[in-house]
């Protein structure tokens, strides 16, 4: 009988002895994995951010050539506008504007509005001259554009702004308000 008592202490002191080893074990395997853990989602995330950063840039190159081929079309429109009061000549400017386009200022105060074709006449009536612009604000948004620019006629300055509406390959001014510089 003592034979099986001492056995029983025996496994017991040997329990209590692999309970403690056991829980310092699961300690350091816990802290391992723990350490793994982080490790690896750091590594993930750098992984995901590095991806992301190159699926942004090639995203941004996107944008840019976007915009660039917008500004150029849309620049196209400009420049036939300002080739045609150089040259003296409203046809050349007909391309560039919407069929339904409109002009319109304020005089005295007063809306004057006006189809585009008093723009095309006026023009054709007036003779070859120096004429320059530089754009001073662009924004697009999809297949729609908002431009000013600062142009010169001749001796006359303007402060010129149009709207523009994406229309198959080709952008066309569907208003021009201007103002003029003093």
């Amino acid at each position: 009988m003592k034979n099986i008592s001492e056995r029983r202490n025996a496994v017991l002191n040997s329990a209590d002895f692999n309970g403690d080893s056991f829980r310092q074990g699961i300690g350091k395997i816990t802290k391992k994995i723990f350490s793994l853990t982080i490790i690896s989602a750091l590594t993930i995330g750098g992984l995901l951010i590095s991806c992301q950063d190159k699926n942004n840039h090639n995203n941004k190159i996107e944008v840019m050539q976007n915009n660039q081929e917008q500004k150029e079309g849309i620049l196209k429109a400009i420049d036939l506008y300002v080739e045609a009061g150089k040259k003296g000549d409203g046809n050349i400017a007909k391309p560039a504007f919407a069929t339904t386009a409109t002009m319109s200022w304020s005089e005295n105060g007063a809306l004057k509005s006006v189809p585009v074709q008093a723009l095309f006449d006026g023009f054709s009536a007036m003779k070859p001259m120096e004429a320059n612009y530089k754009l001073t604000t662009l924004d697009v948004e999809g297949d729609v554009a908002i431009a000013r620019i600062e142009s010169q006629f001749g001796p006359d300055k303007y402060a010129d702004m149009f709207t523009l509406v994406k229309d198959g390959n080709d952008w066309k001014i569907i208003s021009k308000i201007y103002q003029i510089k003093k």
